[in-house]
């Protein structure tokens, strides 16, 4: 089957200016051509043909830093309580909802029983259609899970890589994250793994040809990046130092904005309200303040100035809205619209190192894409006007069924708290 998009503009996200009154013929599965001019032929046998009426066609959107299970507020308290069958249904129908929303890349950075594994062999195999997903297993911690000494992480990273991980993560610094978990709540500023631990996991790792990627503080990432690590996620105290180590040792960055620039988020969906919140919540809201967000967002912009590789990674869940949100985000944070899209694009295929066949809007390419309604480079919310969406050439059906649970009411309890901002027909 071949299939002709016409009429329309292409934002390949490659850093050339957008390319009005485009033809793209997918293939295969890939994208075989992209020319100038409007296809007017009726369509031939095997061949189907869209008008898209001017729409903006993109890569298909990423999201690499997810926790499919992880759920703030934890109103109904499922965490620890949930079975791990329970626990895989409901990180199943976080990863298809996104799909839904224009997400076709995710990278999940931690989560439990492999259950990341699990859902990417099923989305790969065809037994459901889901993203394309780039897992880590189990995040290695130390203080979590009594690893102790280079032979113990090594060993950890092995059997990481065993269940199919495609890249390991390491839990450098502490973080609010742990509250969910023992109701204390260490400071990022707080190095919990020494740097032969670390160096021990990135020699494994990169003998296997997998990249490592660690949760982190100023101390942490600065003794991390020397050790030989690939991507510091939140990256939190940022000073010129650390940036100045990521250019030089060409580590991405994944700053997952939203988790303390969201304020209204935040207070939206009473994180600032002690009596609503659960205490995983609180624990986070509380470290939402103006000086705290400050800091973040002046890291943020280091990096960014310094050329620091940026990539988009929204944390909370459902992991659709937030990657839409974090997007946001970025572009309002100093990236610009243009840079945010190749954040949540080309940056996250190259992070997976999959940017030969994903990421950009070129021939040869998967045709992994979306079609938008409205041009994302005159106002970064037209991501949310989203027509179509095609993963490897097959055009994909994002209506949400009817009688389907909100993920909102299901799993936390609460009426949409981001706004209005989830899918487009349940507005």
């Amino acid at each position: 089957m071949k299939t002709i998009l016409t009429n329309c503009t292409v934002i390949d996200c490659t850093g050339k200016p957008p390319q009005e009154d485009m033809t793209i013929v997918i293939e295969g599965g890939k994208i075989a051509e992209l020319k100038p001019g409007i296809y007017r032929e009726a369509a031939r046998e095997r061949e189907r043909v869209f008008d898209l009426e001017g729409g903006y066609v993109l890569p298909g959107l990423w999201n690499v830093h997810v926790h499919l299970s992880e759920l703030l507020p934890d109103t109904q308290r499922r965490m620890g309580r949930e079975s791990g069958i329970e626990c895989a249904i409901r990180c199943g129908r976080n990863v298809m909802d996104a799909l839904r929303l224009g997400v076709t890349g995710i990278r999940v950075v931690g989560e439990r029983d492999y259950i990341d594994g699990a859902w990417k062999r099923a989305f790969d195999a065809g037994v459901f259609v889901g993203p394309r997903l780039f897992v880590c297993g189990r995040s290695i911690s130390p203080d979590r899970q009594d690893i102790d000494g280079p032979y113990e992480v090594r060993k950890a990273v092995r059997e990481r890589i065993k269940h199919g991980a495609d890249q390991i993560k390491l839990m450098v610094s502490g973080g609010h994250g742990d509250m969910i978990r023992t109701g204390v709540a260490e400071s990022m500023q707080v190095t919990r793994i020494l740097q032969d631990e670390v160096e021990a996991a990135v020699e494994v790792a990169h003998q296997k040809g997998k990249r490592v990627c660690i949760h982190a503080g100023n101390p942490g990432m600065k003794m991390a990046i020397r050790a030989g690590v690939d991507c510091i996620e939140h990256g939190y105290w940022m000073d010129d130092e650390a940036v100045e180590l990521m250019v030089e040792n060409d580590v991405f960055y994944v700053p997952t904005l939203v988790c303390n620039l969201d304020e209204q988020f935040m207070l939206d969906s009473g994180g600032l309200d002690k009596a609503h919140a659960g205490r995983a919540l609180v624990a986070r809201s509380e470290g939402v303040t103006p000086e705290y967000a400050q800091v973040h967002l002046e890291g943020f912009q280091k990096a960014l100035k310094a050329g620091v590789k940026i990539c988009c990674g929204g944390d909370s869940n459902p992991s659709g809205e937030f990657a839409l949100l974090e997007i946001e985000h970025l572009a309002r944070a100093g990236m610009g619209e243009m840079g945010a899209l190749i954040a949540a694009t080309r940056n996250c295929a190259d992070l997976c190192e999959v940017v030969d066949r994903l990421g950009t809007v070129e021939a040869g390419k998967l045709a992994d894409l979306i079609v938008l309604s409205a041009n994302p480079l005159e106002d970064i919310s037209n991501i949310r006007k989203l027509k179509l969406v095609f993963k490897g050439g097959n055009l994909l059906d994002t209506s949400v069924p009817e009688g389907l649970g909100d993920f909102w009411e299901l799993f936390f309890d609460l009426e949409n708290p981001t706004g209005g901002r989830r899918h487009p027909s349940l507005d």
